[in-house]
């Protein structure tokens, strides 16, 4: 049985016959591989191609997960058999289900995930690509005495869910990146720091160049770092360190937090929680990007979904479970893997550019700082109180001056929101959560 969907129908219609109600299948083969060189030796070399799937079973309003990497169709069922003796153990929940046959589909639009040109990279071209990014990124300055490594990975494979409501979706996809570290030195201190790119065609990856050079301008400027005053001041957010913003925000913009009680959100739906320029959008049909699909893990189709909009929060995002227990609908954000039950996740989740430049931004902050690098959590997704680790630099009448580290920065993320006052024009979907620089009014700084 090699045909993905002649495996799908078999063990749905097995489970059936095994006595289940309702059943999908999830099933994924990928293949992936890694590179890891340092100081032009080959650290690791890595080929994989796991397959599995996953069988979720109903028998009425309970249910139950197994998952394998057999398909022999002997094995298929006994997990078929296997996973309805199961369903009659659990507790029956009146939220479990399939989704409504109405709401199954994939999206209109045709999404290019797959490139095969990564399938045809053979390991010495990865290994060349990852020799020659460590050795550009160590010629870039005397100061760069050691390499934290040179990474090349990639993924490629198909994905595909159906249920026994007559849903079939079929995904072919692909991602590949380059990523650096590098260590510098000066009077005796090390620094560290790294950069990557990561797209899912091999000809959109940034060239080998300018990581290389990226990488070393991140770890040079960290050189002379200072730790700062405790103080309040206006706060910038470079890209990265607004992607790490964005990953709290989208903790708690989801069904899952919500009905947990888990989310600063709650009772916020259609408030205004941010400026008018204040727009944030979760979108799966997102070309290229690195988490579209044309249809979620429960099979309803990819969509658009504007989360923020004018400040306002119109929406949070639902998987079909969340969705009946809040009594709202689903947005098509359910996220899966074979060996777990569907739950609210976000795809593309992004800030949407404003109207300045990052200079701009910078230029109108006398005293403040730059943030770059956020470091371990410390917040809580119930308050929204915000306090992390942090490094940057500090801007002193418009201009970057010196790199400031060993502090903290800290407020409340319904306070920080609302204090947003600027949103540059620089956003670039480097990540799965991406937002152009911004700055907040003012944070707390806690350094000596």
């Amino acid at each position: 049985m090699q045909d993905f969907k002649n495996i799908a129908d078999f063990i749905i219609k097995t489970a059936r016959e095994a006595g289940a109600d309702e059943c999908d299948v999830l099933i994924t083969n990928t293949t992936n591989s890694s590179v890891t060189v340092r100081l032009g030796q080959i650290e690791q070399l890595k080929q994989a191609n796991p397959k599995a799937l996953g069988l979720r079973v109903f028998r009425g309003r309970r249910q139950a997960l197994t998952y394998t990497s057999d398909f022999r169709e002997d094995s298929l069922v006994r997990l078929a058999k296997k996973t309805c003796e199961l369903a009659l153990l659990s507790s029956e929940d009146e939220f479990s289900g399939l989704p409504e046959p109405a709401l199954l589909g994939r999206a209109s639009v045709k999404l290019q995930l797959y490139d095969p040109a990564i399938r045809a990279i053979s390991p010495e071209q990865k290994v060349t690509m990852a020799n020659r990014l460590e050795e550009i990124g160590r010629q870039q300055s005397p100061l760069i005495t050691n390499s934290d490594g040179s990474y090349w990975n990639d993924a490629y494979g198909t994905r595909v869910l159906a249920n026994s409501r007559g849903f079939y979706g079929q995904q072919e996809f692909s991602s590949c990146s380059l990523t650096l570290g590098l260590v510098a030195e000066k009077d005796g201190v090390k620094q560290s720091d790294y950069w990557w790119s990561s797209r899912r065609f091999f000809n959109q990856l940034d060239s080998i160049e300018n990581i290389a050079k990226e990488t070393a301008r991140r770890t040079l400027r960290k050189l002379g770092g200072r730790k700062p005053a405790t103080q309040n001041v206006p706060v910038v957010f470079d890209p990265e360190a607004g992607s790490d913003f964005l990953g709290v925000l989208a903790s708690v913009v989801t069904g899952d937090a919500v009905y947990r009680k888990n989310s600063f959100l709650i009772g916020k739906l259609n408030e205004a929680i941010g400026p008018k320029e204040l727009q944030i959008v979760d979108d799966s049909l997102l070309t290229n990007g690195l988490r579209s699909r044309e249809f979620d893990d429960e099979g309803l189709p990819g969509r658009t979904n504007v989360i923020v909009e004018n400040g306002v929060l119109k929406t949070f995002l639902c998987d079909c479970y969340s969705a009946r227990k809040l009594n709202l609908l689903p947005t098509g954000s359910a996220t899966r893997s074979v060996s777990s039950a569907p739950a609210t996740g976000t795809s593309n989740f992004y800030m949407q550019k404003g109207a300045y430049s990052p200079e701009e931004i910078i230029a109108s902050v006398k005293n403040g700082v730059l943030l770059t690098n956020i470091h371990w959590v410390g917040v809580n997704y119930v308050t929204g109180d915000y306090s992390r680790g942090a490094e940057g630099h500090w801007i002193e009448n418009g201009k970057v001056t010196y790199p400031v580290q060993e502090f903290t920065v800290a407020g409340n993320m319904l306070t920080m929101l609302k204090g947003i006052s600027m949103i540059g024009n620089d956003l670039n979907f480097q990540y799965d959560r991406n937002a152009p620089t911004f700055k907040i009014n003012e944070m707390t700084i806690s350094g000596r």
